[in-house]
């Protein structure tokens, strides 16, 4: 008998270690993400990524290893292809595949391989624009990611340096588009006679793949005189503003993604204008780098002299120099000097003129615009070539342009601007070739004009513009979770789901804050399910000054009543105070009718997760009859996203 129970036990003992080992956590794929410039695939999972084997701390015991999701990629042809497998893995859904146009890839198929053990397959079949020596992955904790090329600075793109004309008045864009259209298998429930599953493929319309990264701000450092913001791809400027109270002088790269570690540092600019305080040299002029929005990389002088800084793009396009102007005049910023081969203007469309000119080697560039005049510094030019110049004084966009020696081997291009001309300027990869676009602008027919008002005082109108937004849009972003979603409809009473009511609270407080200048982002704009891990990525990749998700409460208990607010990390205390004592008001707890439940510390996800001052508001309670019927008017909606939104910008203006 003894011997009997042994066997079970020694039989139950292997098969609990077997099933610890096949229920071992898997990482979940739910697709993937292109980037447009031909470059990145990006491997879309929920769940913690273990790319090497990790033990638990309590013995090391084999049996009790997490299973890592090893990684292997295997080259094969006829047709040319490489595939990616992924163990410990599954895929959500069914396979999928991405057919590709203008890319080095023809397209890419995503399948389970095979479930003893899990494995994902992603095959890329390429073209002879690929080069395998650049394919490569890479792994951390949170994600996978695939290089397949490395083309961002070896594109034959011009790279914009400098524009003020709107997407409808550039002639081209600065990159081809990716496209692509997916196609999923999907199981037929009707089975043929012989038994096999049968599959029908479903296609997805085109997909124009907006463009995410061309160029990675990964470094800012101290140089003479200056700082230097380095990465890795290709810079594209826009146009320069300035802001006043306080002076800033603001700079859009487009298309640019930020370093995390980088999003919302200042740095010191070297000025002659510092403070002491407490024996401490503190700058009055800070450098702010920031993430505009998921496509925009954003620089901000900031200081009494921000209007004297320069920008100067290195000739690689990999860097910015930012110094006092007078600095940037006596420095020497490469040891290759150039000279202008040769200068050519032309028409390119309707009202629409090119000024090219090329250069012997790359060059150093600085560009602005200052009363009606387009001024291109060329930092290492020392002959700007004035027999070819000559030529150029009649172009429709410009009334002149002039070329002068601004110090040692530096030349000012100066182009004097007619009225209502829009301006992009360009520059070949290798940085041997300056477009220069004028866009003349057709002025609108005159309109009917309505009878004057009475004219206003000056202090009315200096009061006026106190009140008007501001046209900096604050430089404030807010990512606004609506809680719950799809098949995740959240609590429920008489068919009410909380689900909807999150959504419709959460559009009207993203109305609010655009009113306010804000730049706001919904982790979901409709009925769809999105995961926490999804809803805390998204805010961590958008890097947003405050996160708030949006719920609504529910007890078994049907009285009881009131609003909540939730934190977690200590930097998000202060928000939370800020939204509560508005959406707690005595105002509106005497108008809805309700009472204020405080201020809780609680270990949500999404509140957990995420890097910005993060809170969750729970705006009633669905379980009571009467604040379940006032939670669904469009009047208490309304009184719930304002109070919301007047409680983030008091904090958002608060901030030192």
């Amino acid at each position: 008998m003894g011997k009997i129970l042994k066997i079970i036990l020694a039989f139950f003992m292997f098969f609990a270690a077997t099933f610890c080992v096949e229920a071992a956590p898997v990482v979940k794929i739910t697709g993937l993400e292109f980037d447009n410039s031909d470059n990145i695939a990006i491997i879309k999972s929920v769940g913690k990524i273990f790319p090497k084997t990790q033990q638990t701390p309590e013995d090391n015991d084999k049996s009790l290893r997490t299973p890592e999701n090893v990684i292997t990629k295997c080259f094969l042809d006829n047709p040319d292809r490489v595939f990616v497998d992924i163990t410990n893995a599954v895929l959500a859904g069914n396979q999928r595949t991405y057919t590709f146009k203008n890319s080095s890839l023809n397209n890419v198929k995503i399948s389970q391989f095979s479930t003893n053990p899990h494995t994902v397959r992603i095959v890329f079949e390429y073209n002879k624009k690929f080069d395998p020596k650049n394919f490569a992955v890479y792994a951390n904790d949170r994600q996978i990611l695939i290089r397949y090329s490395n083309n961002l600075v070896g594109s034959e793109k011009f790279k914009t340096i400098y524009n003020n004309m709107t997407s409808g008045e550039r002639k081209v864009d600065f990159l081809e588009s990716v496209t692509y259209t997916s196609e999923t298998k999907e199981k037929i429930l009707n089975v043929s006679d012989s038994g096999e599953i049968q599959y029908q493929t479903v296609k997805d319309d085109e997909k124009n793949i907006k463009l995410k990264a061309l160029y990675y701000i990964d470094k800012v450092s101290s140089v003479s005189n200056g700082l230097m913001v380095k990465g890795s791809g290709a810079i594209s400027l826009k146009s320069s503003f300035v802001l006043e109270n306080p002076t800033r002088v603001v700079y859009d790269i487009e298309n640019a993604i930020v370093a995390q570690d980088l999003r919302n540092k200042s740095f010191s600019l070297p000025t002659n204008n510092a403070l002491v305080v407490n024996g401490v040299v503190t700058s009055r002029d800070v450098l702010r780098v920031g993430q505009n929005n998921p496509s925009t990389a954003r620089l901000v002088i900031q200081g009494s002299d921000a209007k004297n800084y320069r920008l100067v793009l290195s000739p690689d396009l990999q860097g910015l120099f930012i110094a006092k102007r007078t600095d940037v005049l006596n420095a020497k910023l490469t040891e290759t000097t150039s000279s202008v081969l040769s200068y050519e203007a032309k028409n390119a469309g309707e009202n629409l003129n090119v000024v090219n000119v090329v250069f012997t080697n790359p060059v150093a560039v600085t560009t602005f615009e200052e009363n009606s005049k387009f001024y291109v510094d060329l930092q290492n030019v020392d002959d700007f070539n004035q027999k070819a110049i000559d030529e150029l004084h009649k172009n429709p966009g410009y009334t002149g342009i002039c070329a002068q020696k601004i110090a040692s081997e530096k030349t000012r291009l100066i182009f004097y601007l007619k009225d209502s001309t829009a301006i992009n300027a360009q520059i070949s990869p290798d940085a041997k070739e300056l477009r220069v676009y004028f866009k003349k602008r057709v002025k609108n027919p005159p309109q009917v004009v309505a009878p004057s008002k009475p004219q206003e005082s000056k202090e009315q109108e200096q009061e006026k513009e106190k009140q008007r937004p501001s046209t900096i849009k604050q430089m404030y972003s807010v990512v606004i979770d609506p809680g719950h979603g799809g098949s995740d409809v959240g609590a429920t009473r008489s068919n009410i789901y909380e689900k909807d009511i999150t959504l419709v609270v959460s559009k009207l407080l993203d109305e609010y804050l655009k009113k306010q200048g804000v730049y706001t982002y919904l982790t979901r704009d409709k009925d769809k399910t999105v995961e926490l891990s999804e809803r805390s990525d998204f805010s961590n990749s958008v890097s947003p000054d405050v996160f708030i998700s949006v719920h609504v409460n529910s007890s078994v208990k049907e009285d009881i009543i009131g609003v909540e607010t939730h934190w977690y990390h200590p930097q998000s205390l202060d928000f939370a105070k800020k939204v509560h004592a508005k959406l707690a008001s005595s105002r509106n707890l005497s108008k809805w009718e309700t009472v204020d439940r405080g201020l809780f510390q609680s270990k949500f996800y999404v509140i957990n997760h995420t890097n910005a001052p993060a809170i969750l508001v729970e705006i009633g309670f669905i379980s009571n009859p009467n604040e379940r019927r006032e939670l669904i008017k469009e009047k208490r909606q309304e009184e719930v996203a304002k109070a919301i939104a007047d409680g983030i910008m008091e904090y958002l203006k608060g901030r030192k």
